[in-house]
């Protein structure tokens, strides 16, 4: 993993007000210019400021992480992901409601509800930062981008906007797509979360194809590897933004700390504003993805 990736988002480690959000995009955009890589918002319009790199009419594959950063929040909340907010934010608001309608002299005993759904849409700011956990995705795209590229427009990267919204910006990617008639049979999406820590590499899809055990193999060639790799069937429980991609072939690798009676989970201390990751599990899965495309790229270029 290049040294320099790592050191550069230390000075982008807060990713979820519209400034911030802004400084990282030109970032990125700056990064795919001096690796002369063609590099767009997408959709063009929307809330969700996807960025692609490469060409998506033409990309076979899509290797996608997201970028925003989550708010600080207890350690207990944030494993629940954005299923948590939903809940909190639907609570403040039916309360505030309540009270409007129940008690509407005490009107002003709804601003502390106020004030949590106004932060938990991340208007006060409040993200973490220095939590590296939660930018590993973006290192391996960078890492990607410089030793394979895309591949004479067969691969192509998306830095994903409002995954701790419910992966927004994923589903109105996927949406756009299948507007602008790029035929979802045809293109095969690989999605990595946070996999900066953990013993476990988990594969996670919604429907078995060939594909999913095509990358498998492909991380286990890896000289680097020292995790485990697993394939799990996605289910409601264990969610990222490969979500928003269930019309396509499609696959998320997760890192976990630990393997219990009830799954694969994370420590709480991964959630910690300071935890630093395991560059091996950015270098492995690097060494691994490159091998799949360059592999597989070739077989398309055959057809």
């Amino acid at each position: 993993m290049s040294r320099k990736d790592f050191e550069d988002l230390i000075f982008y480690q807060s990713r979820i007000s519209s400034k911030d959000k802004k400084n990282f995009r030109n970032f990125i955009f700056e990064r795919a210019g001096e690796l002369g890589l063609k590099s767009e918002l997408y959709p063009r319009s929307g809330t969700s400021k996807n960025i692609v790199i490469g060409d998506l009419k033409k990309a076979k594959y899509i290797i996608g992480s997201f970028y925003d950063t989550p708010l600080s929040l207890p350690a207990s909340l944030l494993q629940m992901g954005p299923i948590a907010l939903f809940i909190i934010n639907a609570l403040c608001i039916i309360i505030s409601l309540l009270i409007l309608i129940i008690m509407p002299k005490v009107f002003y005993l709804i601003i502390p509800f106020v004030i949590i759904l106004f932060y938990n849409l991340g208007l006060f700011g409040g993200a973490k930062k220095f939590n590296f956990n939660a930018t590993s995705g973006i290192l391996c795209l960078l890492d990607l981008m410089k030793k394979v590229g895309t591949m004479s427009n067969n691969i192509a990267y998306v830095f994903l906007d409002n995954h701790f919204k419910g992966y927004k910006g994923a589903k109105a990617m996927a949406k756009q797509m299948q507007k602008d008639g790029l035929d979802p049979t045809k293109r095969k999406v690989i999605i990595i979360d946070r996999i900066g820590l953990g013993n476990y590499i988990v594969l996670d899809y919604f429907r078995e194809t060939k594909f999913v055990d095509e990358v498998k193999v492909a991380l286990e060639s890896s000289k680097a590897i020292k995790s485990k790799i697993v394939l799990r069937d996605g289910s409601i429980t264990n969610t990222s933004d490969h979500v928003g991609f269930k019309k396509f072939h499609q696959v998320c690798i997760f890192g976990y700390n630990y393997r219990t009676a009830s799954g694969y989970v994370n420590d709480k201390e991964s959630y910690r504003n300071d935890r630093m990751i395991n560059h091996n599990n950015i270098d492995f899965l690097v060494e691994g993805l490159k091998t799949f495309i360059e592999t597989h790229v070739k077989i398309e270029e055959k057809k």
